[in-house]
């Protein structure tokens, strides 16, 4: 049960959005429960940790997207005693993408264009994520427009302002007082120059009900509620869809009213202001429309009456809380923001021990005048090594990495389709340059020493600490070009070479490829494979194809094709003669096979940590 839990989580933690909807739920259920576990409290305490809630909200994508994720290993099982690299696992998902995208097409051995296929699961949802996040946005701007409007039309009242100068020491100056015709009952705008706006008979209202109003609204200044007010809405908006969201932006604005009704219950009878609420209520009930962005919601008066009338209810200012509040918002978002779940593969034997050899003696010391060395899958990223002694003259670091985790990862049976991207890794380790000699204990080989041997020098000598992900990235897929296909028929005369599904033992005469480079413009012959294999081979050993994500075959084709395909290698210069096209331009006009970029499964390899090697 809790190996299918961490599976479930490492694979939820893939996806950036899940992720933070996740976090958001915690953290939004965390503030909905301490306030009802503070249910008998005052309310400036409950809203004061829904406020919280609402900063955490808000705050979980940016600091999510700049801080430094930690990593928290989800023990899972390696088939066959073997520790797999996450390249099995990426693959895997890729395969099932896009037979989710194809469909389920039956084989056959003719050439068909396939059906057109609907906008993915997660791009509709994304798009009505946007749709509503427009929609209350709008709501917003409009309401935010409405409140301009009412203050520039507004009377100014100096009998109000009059009678706030007289209210004590809560924050008054600077406060003007309005009256608008449209307004039912009294209102609080603005942060920096605070408005208290009252309906038009205010005039004819009783001193003490003006005063109760005034005291009420003055208290939302003192708080500073309209500027919490209108970040809640924008957080709202994020997360609309959210039905907890929902439920503590309703508390939120119940918790604010009934705070501000706690204040005037300081110098009013709890009867005298709940007749008073009772009266606007009505009033407002005459009026249809009322500010978009009023605090107050008609349909809490039966709660905010209720809680006046309860006398062991507790009152008062919220006092000191809030920089608990605060503190504790930081420390949520600081410990779950960064969070992040990754598989740390074990040995399904239990109390199986990996053995891997260890180096005789290392040296390793940077160069200061040799010419920079390609980085992996480049040409010119030469090494030197035997049985027993691995030898790599001035390579940057980041090399060194995607040798070590990529090509020579452990349970890898091919190497990687494209330049595996690392992720948090300093400038100087692309920069300077280290030439390593390392001889070993026995004769462990080359892909042990290029490999688990490697990885263990980098996390001794450069304090190398990395770990694999895979999320959304950037793929290529194919589908059969308009023109329709233009694959020529394997004819025989070799054994195709299977990519993908390797045989146990080398095949007889095997289809080999030609390749021929007349300056930039290569030609590439292969006599017998098939087009998953093909598409392999374009990204894993064509370094010249540039292709920075797997390219995946949509077509739904079958079967075994020759392949033969003239392109330009971009990296090159500009040939004297006439150059060949683009690779993709390459396959659609020569083999009928159309490459379009998008979303799909993608591995990285992020550094947590890392450090320039002592020279010895």
């Amino acid at each position: 049960m809790m190996r299918i839990l961490g599976e479930i989580g490492i694979r939820l933690s893939a996806s950036a959005a899940i992720s933070l909807m996740i976090k958001g739920t915690v953290a939004v259920a965390l503030g909905l429960m301490s306030a009802w576990l503070a249910r008998k409290s005052r309310a400036a305490v409950r809203h004061a940790v829904l406020v919280s809630a609402f900063a955490v909200l808000l705050a979980l994508p940016v600091v999510s997207s700049i801080a430094m994720p930690v990593t928290i290993s989800v023990p899972v099982a390696a088939s066959d005693g073997a520790i797999p690299s996450f390249d099995s696992n990426l693959l895997s998902s890729a395969d099932k993408t896009a037979s989710a995208l194809q469909g389920s097409a039956p084989e056959r051995s003719g050439w068909s264009l396939p059906s057109l296929t609907a906008p993915s699961l997660s791009t509709l949802l994304f798009c009505g994520w946007l749709m509503g996040v427009a929609f209350f946005l709008i709501r917003f701007i409009v309401g935010l427009l409405q409140i301009r409007s009412l203050r520039r039309c507004g009377l100014r009242w100096p009998y109000g302002e009059a009678v706030v100068e007289r209210l004590g020491p809560r924050p008054r100056r600077g406060i003007e007082v309005l009256i608008h015709e449209s307004l039912s009952a009294p209102m609080t705008c603005g942060v920096v120059c605070p408005v208290v706006m009252l309906p038009d008979d205010v005039r004819n209202w009783h001193e003490k009900d003006l005063e109760r109003a005034l005291v009420h609204e003055l208290e939302h200044v003192r708080r500073h509620d309209w500027a919490i007010h209108c970040l809640a809405r924008v957080t709202f908006a994020a997360y609309w869809f959210h039905p907890l969201v929902w439920a503590a932006w309703r508390q939120l604005t119940l918790e604010a009213e009934r705070s501000c009704d706690d204040a005037v219950l300081g110098n009013s009878e709890a009867i005298a202001y709940a007749d008073q609420l009772l009266g606007l209520a009505r009033r407002r009930t005459a009026v249809r429309r009322s500010p978009a962005l009023a605090m107050a919601n008609r349909s809490d008066l039966a709660a905010r009456i209720g809680a006046l009338l309860d006398r062991r209810q507790s009152r008062g200012p919220v006092g000191a809380l809030p920089i608990a509040a605060c503190a504790a918002a930081v420390a949520i978002v600081l410990t779950i923001s960064p969070l992040r779940m990754v598989a740390a593969p074990q040995s399904s034997a239990p109390g199986a021990v990996q053995s891997i050899p260890t180096w005789d003696a290392v040296s390793i010391k940077r160069c200061t005048s040799a010419p920079p060395v390609a980085r992996l899958n480049d040409r010119g990223a030469g090494t030197a090594q035997s049985p027993d002694r691995l030898t790599m003259n001035c390579v940057p670091v980041s090399t060194l990495i995607n040798v070590a985790y990529t090509l020579n990862a452990s349970g890898r049976t091919t190497p990687p389709q494209y330049p595996v991207p690392i992720e948090r890794l300093p400038s100087w380790a692309d920069s300077e340059r280290y030439t390593i000699e390392a001889k070993a204990q026995g004769t462990p080989g080359v892909g042990i020493m290029r490999g688990p041997m490697l990885r263990t020098l980098l996390e001794d000598r450069f304090a190398l600490k990395v770990h694999p992900e895979a999320r959304e990235g950037r793929v290529y897929w194919v589908t059969v070009a308009k023109g329709g296909l233009k694959l020529q028929a394997f004819e025989g005369g070799c054994t195709p070479v299977d990519f993908l599904r390797r045989a146990p033992t080398p095949p007889q005469n095997p289809c080999l490829e030609s390749r021929h480079s007349d300056g930039p413009n290569i030609t590439l012959d292969i006599p017998g494979m098939d087009l998953d294999s093909f598409l392999w081979y374009l990204g894993a050993f064509n370094g010249s194809a540039r292709f920075d994500g797997p390219v995946l075959n949509k077509t739904g084709l079958t079967g075994t094709f020759h392949f033969h395909l003239e392109f330009l290698d971009p990296r090159d210069p500009a040939p004297d003669g006439a150059p060949f096209p683009p690779i993709i331009t390459a396959m659609e006009q020569q083999l009928g096979l159309k490459v379009q970029a998008g979303k799909g499964p993608h591995e990285y390899l992020v550094v947590d940590h890392l450090e320039r090697p002592s020279p010895n």
